[in-house]
Order: structure tokens, then sequence, then C-alpha cells
């Protein structure tokens, strides 16, 4: 087994056959000399582009600190000229001309107070209950749902259910919600379901919570609570 020895024959059409003998050692010498160089080639060609990408990202990065020196020189030159103006003059005379420019005042708008007593005005007089009350947007309206319950189930509760959006800012907007969603003539409860529209100068976010008033057919309030918007918004 140790003479053992490959024919390698190269054949052409227009030549004669050619035939060389080759030990395994050299045969297998020249397999792994193929495997190598793909390797090395692979290896190569792996390495160029990993550098060429991090060579296109200094020259990137060359450029934006190009040109935000370019910018500090700018301000750099701008400061010396202004230096220099300062200091041809008596500082005496500069002093003079800058107390003489006046100085106008801004004027602090300030912002309408907000009365919390008022904005976060509670009332119950134990004639209307109101429970589980829901608000949720659908199909860019606003849906509320809430349990009505008569206190005084000896006579029966008529009259009109009312509803207010506070904003964070302390605005307040009536929202005029479908009459036959909101009137009610009750014995014992109702569930009162209704859909409106956020109104214009408004937005969600901006909403602190719904105020919901509960009149009698006399126009006469008997309830009156604020559910901040975290605590009814599904």
């Amino acid at each position: 087994m140790g003479n053992t020895k490959y024919n390698v024959l190269f054949m052409r059409d227009d030549d004669t056959v050619k035939r060389y003998r080759l030990s395994p050692f050299w045969l297998g010498v020249f397999i792994w000399f193929i495997v190598i160089l793909v390797t090395c080639a692979g290896l190569g060609a792996w390495s160029g582009y990993t550098f060429w990408n991090q060579n296109s990202e200094l020259r990137q990065d060359k450029h934006e600190l190009q040109k935000n020196l370019n910018e500090a020189s700018v301000q750099l030159e701008r400061l010396e000229n202004v230096n220099k103006i300062l200091d041809s003059y008596d500082p005496t005379e500069v002093q003079s001309l800058l107390t003489a420019v006046p100085v106008e005042e801004k004027k602090v708008e300030s912002s309408p107070r907000i009365d919390l007593s008022k904005l976060l005005f509670y009332k119950n007089l134990m004639r209307a209950g109101v429970e589980n009350v829901k608000l949720n947007l659908s199909g860019g309206r606003l849906a509320l749902s809430f349990d009505l319950n008569n206190l005084q189930t000896a006579s029966s509760l008529s009259g009109e259910a009312r509803i207010e959006l506070i904003g964070k800012n302390g605005s307040e907007a009536f929202i005029k919600a479908n009459p036959n969603d909101m009137s009610f003539h009750i014995q014992r409860f109702k569930v009162v379901r209704t859909r409106f529209a956020i109104p214009s100068k408004m937005s969600l976010k901006d909403i602190y919570g719904l105020r919901l008033m509960i009149n009698t057919t006399k126009s006469e309030l008997i309830y009156s609570e604020v559910y901040p918007l975290s605590r009814i918004f599904n």
C-alpha cells in the first residue's frame, strides 16, 4: 500500500495524452491547498467588505466633524471681530451706549385662574343614583353608558341627563347628545347609552374628565359629578 500511485491524465483533442503519477501524499497536499486557497479567498472577500463599510462610516464621520469644525470656526471668527470692535472703543462709551438702548419689558400674560370648586362641583340630592359609568372610543366617536337608578321608588323619576367634557386646562365643552338617548322616565332603573363626537376644539388627550348631570322635567339639578377619564375610559 505504501507504493500506491494515482494516475492523472490530461487529454486534448489535438494532442497526445499526458499522464502523471502522483502518490496519495501529494494528492492530499494538492486538495488541501485548494481548500485553503478557497477559504483564504472567502476570508479576504469578507474582510474587504467589512473594512469597506467601516471606511465609509469613517468618511461620513469625518465629513460631519469637518462641517462642525467649519461652523465653529465661523462663530469663533465672529466673536473675535466683536472683541476687536469692543477693544477699539472706550469702555465708558460702550457702557453709556448700552444703557441708552431701551429694553422692552415682556408682558407676561397671566392665565385665567381656575376655580376648582366650580369646575369639580358635586351635587347629589339622593333622588337619582349613577353607577357603572363607562366611556370608550368607537369609530372616531365617544360612546357613553351608565346605570341610572331611581332612589325614591315610591314615585317615578322623569327628566334628562346632560354631559360636559372638562379639559385639562379647565375648559368646559357642553355636549349636545341625542335627546332620545338622554331623556328618561323610570320607576326603578335604566341603562343610558349614547354616542357623540369629540368637540373640534378638543382632542382626546386634552380631556380631563366628564361631567354628568341629572335634571328633572322641571329643570331641577338633582345630581352632578365629574368623572376623571382615567376612571371611566376603557
